[in-house]
């Protein structure tokens, strides 16, 4: 198999655009995916933020527009497509100029010129040396597969047409033959029930293309559905399936116990999701009935080993970073080794082994982290680096940013729903979503990642590494935002954080509800979690009993984890009632935080004048009075969609408080 290219050409926007041009144009025109605004007529263009959507897809080359700025994410996901012999050509301001400003790393206080360029340097690095060149002929598209490949095509074969139902994972790195492979094995179902399904159907046009007419892609929504199927499905194959939270795959296998199932996902993603799927939901579908069998695939297929693209980007972004390895018994033996480090950037960003040591702690123990996280940890200015070194090793790892302290007007403007504010999440939610302006102006410490070494589990070194953050970063507040479990919820509680809010809707990594704690260091921050706790205290029980009704069924060790030790509210009096449907009638946060309040508002009141249309009636009806699924009250009320429901709720509430006769 030829190797792969990585081209840069250096100059302005409309420079670029004419050299790429002339580069591709004995190509095909479908065969080259320019990404960006500015696709030559006839060729297919694609935006930074549609790029994941076709992931799984292949090209002779891809046409990446970098003029706005370096973007990692989209730099590992592109070079993924390019077929043997291909090339990622990346269109770059001219050399020797300063790079585009990053505006996404720039967060209040700071300005572009606060943002440096460590990641920069690593980028020009891995660039080639590059001389003329010559147009690009056509990648490879003719592929063999290999031995390996074909063993794990049979074993799936095997799987789905098996006589009782089972289970398989298939891991591999891009270019592995993984969605090939899975199509493959299903041309020999026969009549059997086959569904193919990911987050977006392009996800999985691989898998169907070589499949034929033997499978067919169903939407992951009707998948779900809790009504009964006409006929059971046979077989379910999930491709790109890191890229769905896992407590959504746990409910797939649930909801099909009998059919034969595969989940296969890209151990190194670049969506960075990889990680969860292999460390939460292989762990749980481990323990379940159906029996699993876990498949990999090594050698790449799409291009030859050792490929120059791929080692380039793997370097550059990191895809292959990893926890320095450590004697756990010596490490137990010699605690007192250890020392905390609050890293300097500079010297982190040309220190290669301890920078993959760290960035590979994160990698392992979050689902969420991406090359992108790469990029902001060495050059976003609100950003610090903790870690806790033992003989030089990293052996646990933090990341925190410093939020808050925000004028009192921006965080008026916030309240009321007319401005939002980036990079600050959490003075964001606590003023949004939780209706209190004044916690913006407080100085904040929030912690963004922390991972200690899988191999030296219990032993503190998670809780030792927040202390050392707490004693090193000064701020009146300290807290956290994340996808809520009972273990994390124990484990912030243990550390003197308190739980203030919980997210109405499951994350879209995580699947879980996000849950927000927070430590207060100053008498201002301690009498605000007062108040925010007994907020919580008021909305919480009726939150849950509408995600218990819906679709948003929690585990119970987390609900009374997020209930442990939450006070007894007592019962609002009618001004208190008319003061939160108020707030939630000015603000931005969203009903489930205020249904405590606007149920029993509206059931006092009733739903006649304000000139509600029939279909307002009925979505109050459906939704606050009953509580019904926001799902079933869109359609009950005559809604094109769940969002669209939610979106008339505010102004049909607000048309009653404004029609007076409240309680």
């Amino acid at each position: 198999m030829p190797p792969r290219a990585l081209i840069a050409l250096r100059g302005d926007a409309e420079a670029t655009h004419a050299q790429a041009a002339a580069l591709v144009a004995a190509l095909p025109p479908a065969e080259v995916l320019w990404v960006g605004s500015d696709a030559p007529p006839g060729h297919t263009g694609v935006r930074p933020r549609d790029v994941a959507r076709r992931l799984g897809a292949g090209c002779d080359a891809v046409v990446l527009d970098l003029h706005a700025g370096l973007d990692a994410d989209l730099i590992g996901q592109c070079h993924g497509f390019v077929r043997g012999g291909g090339a990622l050509v990346l269109r770059l301001w001219p050399e020797g100029a300063p790079p585009p400003a990053t505006d996404a790393l720039c967060v209040h206080p700071y300005g572009p010129g606060d943002v440096t360029a460590r990641f920069q340097t690593r980028f020009e690095r891995a660039l080639p040396a590059q001389a003329p060149l010559p147009p690009l002929a056509s990648a490879v598209r003719a592929v063999t597969g290999t031995d390996e490949q074909a063993a794990v095509v049979s074993r799936l074969s095997d799987l789905f047409q098996s006589a009782e139902p089972r289970c398989a994972s298939l891991l591999a790195d891009r270019g592995r033959g993984k969605s090939s492979a899975l199509g493959l094995a299903l041309r020999a179902v026969g009549d059997r029930r086959v569904a193919v399904t990911a987050s977006q159907p392009e996800a999985a046009a691989e898998v169907l293309r070589f499949a034929g007419d033997a499978a067919r892609f169903v939407p992951l929504e009707q998948l779900l559905d809790p009504a009964p199927e006409a006929a059971p499905w046979d077989a379910i194959v999930v491709d790109e399936a890191a890229q769905l939270p896992v407590p959504v795959l746990q409910r797939l296998a649930e909801r099909h116990p009998q059919a034969r199932m595969a989940f296969a996902t890209t151990a190194q993603g670049y969506e960075g999701t990889g990680r969860g799927f292999v460390l939460r939901f292989l762990a749980w579908a481990a323990r379940q009935a159906r029996p699993l069998e876990r498949l990999t695939l090594h050698a790449p297929i799409r291009w030859g080993e050792a490929d120059p693209l791929e080692r380039a980007v793997t370097d550059l972004l990191l895809l292959d970073a990893a926890p320095a390895p450590v004697d756990a018994d010596e490490v137990a033996k010699n605690l007192n080794e250890i020392e905390h480090i609050r890293f300097d950037r500079d010297a982190l960003a040309t220190d290669e082994a301890t920078l993959r040591a760290f960035f590979g702690l994160l990698v392992h123990a979050h689902y969420r982290t991406t090359p992108g996280d790469l990029h902001r940890m060495l050059d976003a200015p609100n950003l610090a680096l903790h870690g806790l070194l033992w003989r030089g090793r990293v052996v646990a790892a933090s990341l925190v940013a410093r939020e808050g302290g925000l004028p009192a007007a921006m965080c008026a403007d916030m309240a009321a729903g007319r401005t939002r504010i980036r990079g600050h999440a959490l003075a964001d939610t606590l003023v949004s979503h939780s209706a209190h302006p004044e916690a913006g102006t407080l100085s904040m410490v929030r912690s963004v990642r922390i991972a200690a070494h899988p191999d030296l589990r219990r032993l503190g070194l998670a809780r030792r590494l927040v202390e050392a953050v707490h004693a090193t970063e000064p701020a009146e507040l300290y807290g956290t935002l994340f996808g809520a479990t009972a273990e994390l919820v124990a484990f912030r509680r243990a550390l003197g954080y308190r739980l203030v809010r919980v997210g109405v809707s499951r994350g879209a990594r995580s699947g879980e509800p996000a849950a927000v704690m927070v430590r207060p260091a100053s008498p201002e921050a301690e009498a605000l979690v007062a108040a925010l706790t007994a907020d919580l205290s008021r909305a919480l029980p009726a939150q849950l009993a509408l995600q218990s009704a819906g679709e948003l069924v929690l585990d119970p060790a987390l609900v009374a984890a997020l209930t442990a030790g939450l006070p007894v509210a007592p019962p609002p009096s009618p001004a208190e009632l008319d003061a939160a449907v108020d707030a939630y009638l000015s603000g931005p946060a969203p009903y489930e935080g205020a249904a405590w309040a606007v149920r029993p508002w509206l059931a006092a009141r009733g739903l006649t004048g304000g000139g509600l249309s029939p279909r307002e009636r009925t979505l109050l009806a459906a939704r606050v009075l009953r509580g019904d699924p926001w799902r079933v009250a869109a359609a009950e009320a005559g809604y094109e969609s769940p969002a669209a429901s939610m979106r008339a709720l505010r102004p049909a509430l607000r048309a009653l408080r404004g029609a007076g006769s409240g309680p």
